[in-house]
This record gives structure tokens, sequence and C-alpha cells, in this order.
């Protein structure tokens, strides 16, 4: 339910904008859409990158029923998802935490605890036997400051992934509970504790993950925040999230991001 419109009618339409401090990154919050999807941006680097650190210093993300917001990373090179994907900031609806996750070709599991989160499945393969359909494997925060409304209340925080050719971590900071180094010029991610992730074990990641763009984007229903709606508390809303998503424009007022800073440390 989602239409992906030019950066320039973004532009006339305020959905993308910047202040001294900070990008907006919106979608349409004023009209109804009662055949087409709602009007959304989907934000992708024109430069790849393979292994470095990523970090984004968020203020705000998009939240609420029928919406599906995502900060990841995907191969551009050799189809989906032949060339990898990683998803650091991802969930639907009204959940309350973040999953992350890697989705990969046959031949990738994760071991371990997994950092200080909770371990969902360990088998990258998006066809993997006993997992759902493009699962991956998947790591869920277990803080409910790391995702949606409550990451809005706190002023947002940090994420910031590392990955190299031995694992794949992921932090994730509460606003003023980020290490200094953070926003140094020389961070130094191994003193900063356990990561809510740890994706690592029988995985060539330099095989599984190459030449990848970094994407912001907000859609709506889809495969994900559509096929649960029924299961979640947004159905007392509406009867599918599409009729949701169309009929509603001033639910989505909350749906947006506000980015500090995405800083990136790569060869």
């Amino acid at each position: 339910m989602v239409n992906y419109i030019s950066q320039s009618a973004a532009s006339s339409l305020g959905l993308i904008r910047t202040d001294p401090t900070s990008v907006y990154i919106g979608v349409d919050s004023t009209n109804a859409y009662p055949s087409t999807g709602r009007p959304s941006v989907r934000l992708e680097s024109k430069r790849t990158f393979q292994r470095g650190l990523f970090i984004l210093d968020v203020a705000h993300m998009p939240a609420g029923c029928g919406t599906w917001p995502a900060f990841w990373t995907l191969g551009s090179s050799a189809g989906w998802p032949h060339a990898g994907e990683i998803d650091i900031i991802e969930g639907v609806n009204d959940a309350t935490t973040n999953l992350m996750a890697l989705h990969t070709t046959p031949g990738c599991a994760i071991s371990g605890a997994g950092g200080s989160g909770n371990v969902i499945s360990r088998n990258c393969d998006v066809n993997a036997a006993g997992q759902s359909p493009n699962q991956g494997c998947s790591i869920s925060d277990a803080r409910t400051t790391s995702y949606g409304t409550v990451l809005n209340s706190i002023g947002g925080g940090i994420f910031a992934t590392e990955w190299n050719s031995a694992f794949i971590k992921v932090w994730f900071f509460p606003r003023g509970q980020a290490p200094a180094d953070v926003f140094s010029s020389n961070p130094a991610p191994e003193t900063w504790g356990t990561p809510a992730a740890v994706f690592q074990g029988a995985c060539n990641i330099d095989e599984k993950f190459r030449d990848h763009r970094i994407i912001i984007n907000t859609t709506f229903c889809g495969d994900w925040a559509g096929s649960v709606w029924a299961g979640s508390q947004c159905r007392t809303k509406a009867s599918t999230c599409a009729e949701w998503v169309r009929n509603n424009p001033a639910a989505f007022r909350e749906a947006y991001w506000r980015i500090n800073s995405l800083k990136v440390w790569s060869q």
C-alpha cells in the first residue's frame, strides 16, 4: 500500500526536508488514497559498501498501525538474496521491540547467545526449513526503548552496526546512554560492551554479503505488516491493513524519520 515518489515530488510535498541539525523523511498524512498506495520515500545510498562501521543517530522513527519502517542494507549485485540483506531497524504496526535480521542464500547460520537480544531464528537462508518464508536469522532487542513510540518518547537513540569478515554486530544505545567515542572521529566498538545482536557462526560473511547500499524507507502493509494485522491490536481499527492505510491519513502523522546523522567508516 505504498507509492514511492520522486525526490522532487517528495520535496514539494514536504515529505523530505532539512533543518540545521536533522533530516526529516516522512509520508503523506493529509489525503486519503482509496485506489493507490500512500505516498512515501525510499532513500538509497549511491555508494555501495563492503564491511564497515555504520552509526545512525535517530531522533524519531515511523510508528503506528499499518507502518513498516526499516533502516537496512541490501546487496546490489546478483539479485536478492544472493548478495545478502542486513536489517538493522525493522518492525511493523504496534511492535514494541526492534527486530534485527540477516537474509541470505543457503549455507549461512548463526550460533551462540546472539548478544543481549533474544534469538528468534538461526538459519539465515530465506528458504530455511522450519522457519517462516524469508525469516532469515533474526534477533529481537529485549528492550522496548529500541523501537516505535517508546523510542520516540525518549528522544530516539544510536544504532551502530559493525560488519567485518568474522561477524555482524548491532548495538543500540538509548538517548543519553551512548559511549562518548560513538560521536568521535575514532569510535572503538570493541569497548562498547555486549551488542544487542551478534550474527556469527557457520557463515562466510564475505561471500554472503557483498556491495551493499544503505536504505531508509517507510512502507505500509505488505507481506509482513499486512499479514500479521489480524493478530495485532491494530485489527480493532479496520478489517484490513490496506483499508486503514488508504482511508486514515491523520493516523500517519507520526510515521516519519528524523535523523540527526549517519556516519560510515568503510574500506
